[in-house]
C-alpha cells in the first residue's frame, strides 16, 4: 500500500511594474499606504489578488505555487 498526499498552496507577491520594488505590507481601505522593499524575501504574500487594496495599474502580481508532498508506504520489518 502506498499513499501520496499532495497539498497545493497558491499565494501572490505584488511588485511595481517599472522597478524591482516588492510590496511588504497589506494596504487597506482605511490605510492605503504601500511600503516597498528591493529585498524579494521581505515581500508580503497575499492569498488572493482581491485580498489587497492595491491599485494594480502600476503593479504586477507574481503567482507562487507551493506543492507539499507526503508519501506513506508500507515497509517490511525483518
Amino acid at each position: 500500500m502506498e499513499v501520496i498526499n499532495l497539498k497545493e498552496t497558491i499565494t501572490y507577491l505584488i511588485k511595481r511594474k517599472d522597478t524591482e520594488l516588492f510590496v511588504t505590507n497589506k494596504p487597506t481601505d482605511r490605510n492605503g499606504d504601500i511600503s516597498y522593499s528591493t529585498n524579494f524575501s521581505r515581500a508580503r504574500e497575499f492569498n488572493g489578488i482581491e485580498d489587497a487594496s492595491i491599485d494594480m495599474t502600476n503593479h504586477v502580481a507574481i503567482k507562487h505555487t507551493h506543492i507539499e508532498k507526503d508519501e506513506y508506504e508500507e515497509v517490511t520489518y525483518d
